[in-house]
């Protein structure tokens, strides 16, 4: 039977509009011994990446390792689409900074004390739509 999918490739702008649409992601690091990938409640905020996090490995390994991969997906209009956020982690470190962020506005998941605040600010961003032939009739 052939693949009748589609893949079409997003623009920037309907990257960041879909990315504005789900609160969950991907959090993709480099750890000392190899790649981790943690999942995070986030926030888009002037085309940047915002997340809370708890002390652990993750906050070690953005402080050693600040080039991470950001990955969301999700389904649009009968479509499912993912996209990537390349770029450099830092942990927000002024109260000023973090306030105006709109970080603290993020409601989590996970009911869990997170009073680390981090920026994805992206260097690349990249996202593919997937368009089942059946779906487009």
């Amino acid at each position: 039977m052939p693949d009748d999918t589609r893949i079409e490739e997003l623009t920037v702008e309907e990257c960041w509009t879909l990315l504005g649409t789900v609160r969950l992601g991907r959090l993709a690091v480099n750890a000392d011994d190899g790649v981790d990938i943690f999942p995070v409640d986030f926030l888009v905020r002037e085309r940047t990446i915002l997340f809370s996090s708890a002390p652990g490995t993750k906050l070690v390994d953005i402080t050693r390792h600040p080039r991470v991969a950001f990955e969301a997906d999700g389904i649009h209009d009968y479509r499912r689409w993912s996209v990537v956020v390349r770029g450099d982690a830092r942990r927000l470190a002024f109260d000023e900074e973090i306030e105006s962020s709109g970080i603290r506005g993020l409601r989590t998941l996970i009911p869990s004390e997170k009073w680390n605040y981090v920026r994805i600010d992206p260097a690349v961003v990249t996202g593919r739509r997937f368009v089942s032939a059946r779906r487009r009739r």
